[in-house]
């Protein structure tokens, strides 16, 4: 059954939310989640990547060349999400495959410099914008912010976790 979409009058744009709403954190935590995915979204958009991808690079910057399936086993992606996401940034020339000399049946991917200089251009821009959103709240607040969403995540245990290390929903 489809949802039909209730007009919206512009008049009700201003009002604030129901109090139910503001004062429920996972309404709020949907908010601010939205506003986020919507900058670093944006800022990945600038070079055709998807979030997978940018996840992948840093990876690859962070801890050296790897065997792909070592790659996706990493960041718990599935083998087929994790050969589409490295063909995409093969053909951009941000990653190379090597035959690896101890397995032939085995590829390793390496960050390209144009990959390195990329991944470095994006964790800056992204800083920035995650900056912005922050700006409104004190730099001690800001810290705190941090630690208080990690101890959630954590409370959630391995499981819990690893399901929303990545959105499936999101496009390939």
């Amino acid at each position: 059954m489809a949802r039909t979409q209730l007009p919206v009058h512009p008049d009700d744009q201003d009002q604030p939310l129901p109090v139910a709403v503001r004062s429920s954190p996972a309404f709020l935590m949907k908010q601010v989640s939205d506003l986020f995915r919507q900058r670093f979204e944006g800022v990945l958009h600038t070079q055709q990547l998807h979030p997978r991808q940018y996840l992948l690079l840093l990876v690859l910057r962070d801890e050296g060349t790897m065997p792909q399936q070592a790659l996706g086993a990493r960041v718990r992606m599935d083998r087929t999400t994790t050969m589409q996401a490295v063909q995409r940034m093969a053909e951009l020339g941000l990653v190379a495959r090597e035959d690896d000399c101890a397995d032939r049946r085995v590829y390793r991917l390496v960050l390209t410099p144009a990959g390195r200089t990329l991944v470095d251009v994006l964790e800056a821009s992204i800083h920035r914008a995650e900056a912005q959103l922050l700006a409104p709240l004190p730099l001690a607040a800001q810290e705190i912010f941090r630690e208080q969403l990690q101890a959630i995540i954590a409370a959630a245990g391995p499981k819990a976790r690893a399901r929303c290390d990545l959105d499936e929903s999101l496009p390939r």
